[in-house]
Formats: C-alpha cells, sequence, structure tokens
C-alpha cells in the first residue's frame, strides 16, 4: 500500500507537528481539530515555529472540522489527548467516513493497543496500530511502531523512507520501549542523587558527557520536559506497570518536592524556572535560588566513563549506581518489551539523545568489567553478554533471551558493510569500491580521514578514483560511505602552513591542487553523484557541487564557511554556485553567489538550498539520511545510459553595481570585507570565461588572501579552536 493522503486528529502541539513533517515530506494532509480555527491555529504555530521545512509547505494542509474530508484519506492518524474513553467515541464517529483499505493508528504513548482496539470495528482492527512520534515531530526522528502484517509494514516503509523517521517495534506494554527505560534511567537518577547527597549540577555532571548523555543531565531533562508533566507521566506509567516494577521502587509521579515546584510555577523551562534558573541559578530545598557552583568532585572533566565509575567520589559512585541500575533495569525488562537490545539502546539514543544506548555502553566500558561490577549477581542478560563477547558482536545483536542474532539492514538502506563490493583502489585516506548493478558497475569513493575532510592525500583518492574508470570498468561514481558526514572540507591546518610559509607558490600549488582534482571529477567521462548527509562544509560543498547529481539529507548543514578561514572557496565552488543558480533562472546569480558566500551561513536545510537554486531541479533531496547512500546508488544508475560529460560552457562575468555595495554589513570585520571584495573582483569583468577559465581565475585571486597575516591567524586559530577568529 502506497500512502499519499494523511489525517491528523487533534491540532496540539503534537497532532500539528505530525501534520507539518507530512506536508513537508509532500503528503497530501487534513488536519481536523474541534472546529476549523482551531486547525488553522495549529497550522499558523506550526509556521512560528518552524515545524515545516519550507514556509510553503503549509498549503499542503487542509485545517477543518468536517470529518466528509476523511473519506480518501490512506492514513488517518489520532493524536488527541490521553483518555480512552474520548478516544473510543473519536473512532466511533469517524469509522463511517474511512475507506476501508485506511489505515488508523494513535499517537498515544501511554494507552495499550489492546485496551485502544476495543473501540475499533471487528472490520478495522487489521489495520490499526500505534504510531506514537516524539516532539518535536521534525527533530526527533522516533517512531515507536506497534502493528502487524500489511498493517506494519506500509506504515513502516511511510515513517521510514517518506518522513525520514526510525520505526521502532515495540511489543504491546506500558511504556512501549523508550519512556519505559528512559523514565526509569531519570527517576532512578533523582533518587541515587538525593541517597548520595550529591547536588543537582554534580548529578547532571557526573553522569553527563563521560558516558555520553545530553548536557541538560538529569534534572536539566527534567526541566526541559517541564516539571507539570512529570506527575502525568510518570504517574500514567507506574499504574500500568505489574507489581515489582524496579520503576515502583522509584516513583517519581508523586514526588513532593517536584509537586511543591510545581505549585509555585516552577515548571522549568515552561516557567520562572524549575531546578535551574537559566545558567547561574539552582533551587535549594527551601525552594529558594541560590547561586549555580562548579561542583568540587574528582569525576567532574573526566571523558571515560570506566575512570568515574572508578572515582571513590560522591560523583563517582552516583554515577556507577545509576549507570548499573538503569542496565539491570533494561536487562530485566527486555524480555517483556524487545526482540533484542539494540531497539532499547535505539528508544535510548533517538528518543533520549544519548549517544550511545546504554548496552553499546556497556560494551564500550567493557562487558566483562561491568559484570564484575554487579558482583555475585550480575543480571542475565549481562552473563549472557560476557559469555557471547558482548552485547553486539560482529554485526550480531544479543537477543531479548540472550543469544546472538543477525541485525538486520532497515528496508530500503544499504551500508557499505552490507554490499558485495570489490575494491578497486585501496589508499591510506581512502578506497574506492565497486559494486555491481544491472547497468553495469558503480564504484563508489569511501574516504576514511576524520569528518570524510579533504587534505591532500583524500584528493588523491578522489583521483585515483577517475584514473581506474577504464581499468575497472566503472560505468558511474558515488562519494559516499557509512559515516554521519559527507565532508567538513579542507585540511585547515595545510591552509595555515601554507600561509605562513609566505610562498605564494605554495599557496596556489595547494589550492590549485583541489580545483583541478574537483574539476576532474566534474568532467569526468562517467556520472558522479554526492551522497550527502551530516555536513558538506567548505570544500566539502565544492565536491558535492562537482557532482552530476546530489542526494541530500533534509537536515543536511550545506554552507561556505572560508571567510572565517581567511579566503573564498577556491576549488571551483564559486564558480559551480554561479553555474547552478543560472540554470535555476536566477536573475541576479552573481549576486545571489556572492551573498551566500560571505555570509559564511549553512542553509536552514537542503530543501531551501533547492528552492534558491543552489541544489538543482534534478537533485534528489531525502527526510531520511538513513536512505540516502540507497538512493545516490541508484540515480548513479540512472545516469549512465546515454551519458555524455558537461560542456565547458562560458559564463558571464559581473558587470553590474558593486557585488559589495551595501558592505561593511553589521557584525563584520575590515577584514571579512578585504576577502569579500577580492571575491567580488573576482566575478567582475566584460565578456565571458568558460568553466575551467573561471576556475583558473578563482585560484588566481584567492592566493593573495591566503597571504595576509591577519588571514594566517584566522586559519591557524580555526585549525587550533574549530571557532573562528572575528580579527
Amino acid at each position: 500500500m502506497t500512502i499519499t493522503k494523511v489525517a491528523v486528529i487533534g491540532a496540539g502541539s503534537m497532532g500539528s507537528g505530525i501534520a507539518a513533517l507530512c506536508a513537508s515530506a509532500g503528503l497530501d494532509v487534513v488536519l481536523l481539530d474541534q472546529n476549523a480555527e482551531g486547525a488553522q491555529k495549529g497550522v499558523d504555530i506550526q509556521v512560528k515555529r518552524r515545524g515545516f521545512y519550507l514556509p510553503s509547505d503549509a498549503s499542503r494542509i487542509t485545517a477543518s472540522d468536517d470529518y466528509a474530508l476523511l473519506e480518501d484519506r490512506d492514513w488517518v492518524i489520532e493524536a488527541i489527548f490521553e483518555d480512552l474513553g474520548a478516544k473510543h467515541a473519536l473512532y466511533a464517529a469517524i469509522e463511517p467516513h474511512l475507506k476501508p483499505s485506511a489505515i488508523l493508528s494513535s499517537n498515544t504513548s501511554t494507552l495499550p493497543l489492546a485496551n485502544l482496539v476495543e473501540g475499533v470495528p471487528v472490520s478495522r482492527r487489521e489495520r490499526f496500530g500505534i504510531t506514537h512520534f516524539f516532539n518535536p515531530p521534525k527533530v526527533m526522528r522516533l517512531v515507536e511502531l506497534i502493528a502487524s502484517g500489511e498493517t506494519e509494514a506500509a506504515l513502516r516503509t511511510t515513517i521510514e523512507q517518506t518522513l525520514g523517521k526510525i520505526a521502532l517495534e515495540c511489543r504491546d506494554t506500558p511504556g512501549f520501549i523508550a519512556n519505559r527505560v528512559g523514565c526509569y534511567w531519570m527517576a532512578a537518577g533523582v533518587a541515587r542523587a538525593r541517597e548520595f547527597g550529591v547536588s543537582y549540577e554534580l548529578a547532571d555532571a557526573a553522569f553527563g558527557r563521560a558516558f555520553g548523555i545530553p548536557r541538560t543531565g538529569i534534572f536539566g531533562l527534567l526541566d526541559y520536559i517541564g516539571l507539570q508533566l512529570v506527575g502525568p507521566i510518570w504517574n500514567s506509567l507506574e499504574s500500568a506497570l505489574p507489581a515489582g516494577d524496579p520503576l515502583l521502587d522509584v516513583p517519581l509521579g508523586c514526588d513532593e518536592f517536584i509537586a511543591g515546584l510545581v505549585e509555585r510555577g516552577l515548571t522549568g523551562r515552561t516557567g520562572e524556572g524549575g531546578f535551574y534558573r537559566g545558567r547561574d541559578e539552582v533551587i535549594n530545598s527551601d525552594y529558594e535560588y541560590v547561586a549555580r557552583t562548579q561542583p568540587d568532585d574528582p569525576v567532574i572533566g573526566l571523558k571515560d566513563p570506566r575512570e568515574v565509575m572508578d572515582t571513590d567520589s560522591p560523583g563517582g559512585r552516583f554515577a556507577r549506581a545509576v549507570f548499573l541500575d538503569t542496565l539491570r533495569y533494561c536487562c530485566e525488562v527486555a524480555p517483556e518489551i524487545a526482540e533484542h537490545v539494540a531497539l532499547i539502546d535505539d528508544g535510548l539514543t533517538l528518543g533520549f539523545g544519548w549517544k550511545k544506548g546504554i548496552f553499546a555502553l556497556a560494551d564500550a566500558i567493557g562487558i566483562d568489567r561491568v559484570a564484575s561490577a554487579y558482583g555475585s549477581k550480575p543480571p542475565a542478560l549481562v552473563t549472557a553478554a560476557a559469555a557471547a563477547g558482548g552485547f553486539f558482536v560482529d554485526g550480531k545483536v544479543l537477543s531479548s533471551e540472550g543469544q546472538l542474532q543477525e541485525l538486520r539492514e532497515r528496508e530500503g538502506v544499504v551500508s557499505l558493510r552490507s554490499l558485495d563490493l570489490e575494491t578497486v583502489v585501496c589508499l591510506p585516506a581512502g578506497a574506492v569500491h565497486a559494486v555491481s548493478t544491472p547497468s553495469g558497475r558503480i564504484g563508489i569513493i569511501d574516504l576514511h580521514t576524520p569528518m570524510n575532510s579533504l587534505p591532500t592525500a583524500a584528493l588523491e583518492v578522489l583521483r585515483a578514483a577517475v584514473d581506474s574508470i577504464s581499468s575497472a570498468d566503472l560505468k558511474a561514481l558515488v562519494i559516499g560511505n557509512d559515516a554521519p558526514v559527507f565532508c567538513a572540507g579542507a585540511d585547515l591546518a595545510s591552509i595555515a602552513a601554507a600561509g605562513e610559509s609566505g610562498s605564494a607558490e605554495r599557496v596556489k600549488e595547494l589550492i590549485a591542487d583541489g580545483s583541478n582534482t574537483l574539476r576532474q571529477l566534474k568532467f569526468a567521462p562517467v556520472p558522479v553523484v554526492a551522497a550527502v548527509r551530516g555536513v558538506a562544509l567548505g570544500g566539502g560543498l565544492e565536491l558535492a557541487l562537482s557532482c552530476d547529481r546530489i542526494v541530500a539529507h533534509a537536515d543536511s548543514q550545506l554552507a561556505f564557511p572560508e571567510v572565517n578561514v581567511g579566503l573564498y572557496p577556491g576549488w571551483s565552488g564559486t564558480i559551480s554556485a554561479l553555474e547552478r543558480l543560472r540554470a535555476a533562472g536566477v536573475a541576479d546569480y552573481h549576486q545571489k553567489a556572492f551573498d551566500f558566500i560571505t555570509s559564511t551561513k549553512p542553509f536552514p536545510n537542503a530543501f531551501v538550498a533547492k528552492e534558491q537554486g543552489f541544489l538543482a531541479a534534478d537533485d534528489v533531496v531525502l527526510m531520511s539520511p538513513d536512505h540516502v547512500l540507497a538512493r545516490a546508488i541508484t540515480e548513479a544508475e540512472s545516469l549512465i545510459e546515454g551519458y555524455a560529460p558537461p560542456a565547458d560552457v562560458a559564463i558571464e562575468l559581473y558587470s553590474g553595481p558593486a557585488l559589495d555595495r551595501e558592505w561593511p554589513l553589521e557584525k563584520t570585520t575590515e577584514n571579512d570585507h578585504v576577502i569579500a571584495a577580492k571575491l567580488a573582483q573576482m566575478y567582475t569583468g566584460e565578456g565571458s570565461l568558460s568553466f575551467n577559465e573561471f576556475a583558473d581565475r578563482e585560484v588566481e585571486f584567492d592566493v593573495p588572501l591566503v597571504l595576509l597575516p591577519a588571514n594566517v591567524d584566522r586559519a591557524k586559530h580555526m585549525a587550533a579552536t574549530r571557532k573562528p577568529l572575528r580579527n
């Protein structure tokens, strides 16, 4: 079943957010509420909160109170308040308006499927499920899914491939996966902090950065959630749990201190304050705010969780207890809530922002070390993991029953490890792998540098890929791998060293090396496709713009931050920008390119980059980062037949009013203007130049900038600190 028409019932923060997400993904959406004005208000709020990728996406939503609009919907999402009776009444009211094939799902976070389905007609029950989005839907990738058969398959495909989320396969248990274990972690953390007498600041720091926990920590996260929601969320979960569940030993729903905060209007970030007020104050036991202090504990500043857990201090003992408590709980409930432990880790990483889930964290700490920390009574799953060599071993994962099983790739997702590859180039900075497709062999350029950056050795990999086209019988090239980023750009240390040398020849050689390499890709005899996700910054964006096609994740950061390093893009990026904007029909394309390059700011998202012409009409923007590589391979394959390299076409020089006529701009320095003026000068002249001639000009005009002492300082500072120097 293909889902193209969606309805969301309930225009509150969550419902309108889901509607905005679906509209941004190109679906036709109806948003219903008790009255049309309320539904429209939900749309307006999402526009204000930037819940849409493009403001124009809001036009795909029809706001109404008319259930008749449900008649052609493929998927109807109920997102009203958590009241079983109200949901049952709604299901009865809308059923006459639903077509037989329509899927109905609830966005509930607490109510079991078994209870919800009692209010659904028997004929609809096979097409009913739970789709629990996390708020805000645009940002949070997790959707907990409970459904079966064709309904589950259709929802999973839409959630993951169309909406770009991860559908977490859950069992019909209280709190599902993420809230079940996440609520325990937070409740246990509060209880342990009081038991060990540690301050809020120390608790959040001790079980924080070293463990890959979001910088809010536990108490900061409670403030972020909103303390007024602690009672309803935890009470609902606690009331649904079976007797003897360890979460009932650390009840947070009836916490008297939190209740006292709420009574005083101190609800966290939604009020005047919570455990913290701003960055400088913290609450005390008398509900008074006092100055926040830096905790005095030896765990502060430690980056290794093993060191934290081995530290005999209040902070160390607290962190050790919270980690072991949380791991034990996850081990005990795993057979009830999930097929394997990776699903629980996904709940924590996607739902609560952990960098690693609790089981992956245990592997990183050392499974034998973790097992011994429990003494004579480790959880059964920890014992099983120790015997297996970890919770994750050679592409396998420990099941909830303690046996290793294959960790399956999600539908439509490919990784280099999942492909049948032949390595045709192997160099220290990267490799080129060949994958066979029905249209011929496609080479995949796999960089091995930090963040896929482009030092000289990485440029050698790109050239080797072009050189291998004939010998390896490659019909297309794809630039991409399993890393979460596409390319962070050129090697800053090399730029700084070249500038500091004072040698114009050395600087020109460095810039020309990158420019010539990217031009080899641009004019290669086979199509080249960029698989962009994470970041494409500076030289990374120039690399993408050199390709015949770009497949980009919607949330990729695309930017030219070179001004912060003391130059402008010198690897043909300024010319690619002109070429693309002109092809998109942008009248003042020189000015638009100049403004974007000198701003150093990334596009809000890849949809905006496409709307403005920096991405071409044929470039592809996907909501899911996980499907980018697979789509890039598909796009490369589609370009093979009849492919001809692009012509070295002429591009006009700019001859109008000065491109930098409005400079100096607010918050810019004199040195910023020196760089901007040089870019403007490079763009300006009479007549036209071929792409290659223009790119040579780009290099020539860039060299003097790199040699300026102020720009040498910029490059050195950025290389050392990753922060711009505003000199």
